[in-house]
């Protein structure tokens, strides 16, 4: 997809502790619109950070989301907020004293709650439309692109990434929910290649179930994203583990999800 840039192939896209935690969606909220891809498949394009008002806007970012660092995050099961005794605690690898955001860890005991949520949410999700689906990542591009400098502030804290990385990672996330929306749309149209007289046949994609996603640290953005985009738009849900070291930065997509009735 995006030339220069080393990545694995899953979204937001569910939850930002480090825990395991279910994507549990069940219908489109209100507030989110149907939508259609426009035109053909396009990159997102990077900033440039030679321009004053990006650099600006970027160090606003930076002291925007200064003020968030430190909070505790729940563990999240099924719209649940739940806390454990054990902590993971993500700090800065600049600064390492200073601590980015604390998190539940997860044990053995919760493997089943988060499976039954998964289940239970996937029995809902997998009857929604394709254009429901498609409508719900091309309406997470747009608000993360919105949101660009913010996200890239998150990553400059927890991973250490300069802005120029940072937005490769954010723009690499845009470009997986765009991409795969498109292919949902393709995979939707498909038909079946040989007609026979005096037969009605009929090519369609099934959703299959629960998916697990485990993303690396390299890239705690954009792979967890398309990998997770992937699941989501063809009808499935999924289980996201993210990584114990940059669990905080997704922690504003967690806020984006709530928002978009995920």
């Amino acid at each position: 997809m995006r030339k220069g840039l080393a990545f694995d192939t899953l979204f937001s896209a569910r939850r930002l502790d480090y825990t395991k935690c279910a994507m549990t969606t069940t219908l489109l909220s209100p507030s989110i619109q149907p939508r259609s891809p426009e035109g053909e498949f396009v990159n997102e394009p990077f900033v440039d950070f030679k321009s004053p008002e990006n650099a600006r806007r970027m160090q606003d970012a930076l002291d925007l989301v200064a003020g968030q660092l430190g909070r505790e995050y729940p563990l999240v099961i099924g719209g649940e907020r739940v806390e454990t005794d054990g902590k993971i605690r993500s700090t800065n690898p600049a600064r390492p004293a200073q601590v980015v955001g604390i998190h539940q860890k997860a044990g053995a005991e919760h493997t089943e709650q988060v499976m039954q949520a998964a289940l239970g949410a996937f029995e809902s999700w997998r009857k929604t439309s394709t254009a429901e689906r498609i409508s719900l990542l091309l309406t997470a591009a747009a608000a993360i692109r919105a949101r660009k400098f913010e996200f890239c502030a998150w990553l400059t804290y927890e991973v250490g990434k300069n802005w120029a990385e940072a937005d490769a990672d954010v723009a690499e996330t845009i470009d997986f929910l765009e991409f795969y929306a498109r292919e949902a749309q393709r995979l939707a149209a498909a038909t079946t290649p040989i007609q026979y007289p005096g037969e009605r046949n009929e090519l369609i994609y099934i959703p299959l179930g629960v998916g697990a996603v485990i993303p690396p640290w390299n890239f705690p953005f954009a792979i967890m994203a398309g990998m997770t985009a992937a699941a989501i738009v063809t009808g499935n849900t999924v289980i996201l583990k993210p990584r114990p070291s940059p669990p905080s930065s997704l922690k504003c997509l967690k806020k984006l999800d709530f928002r978009l009735g995920w």
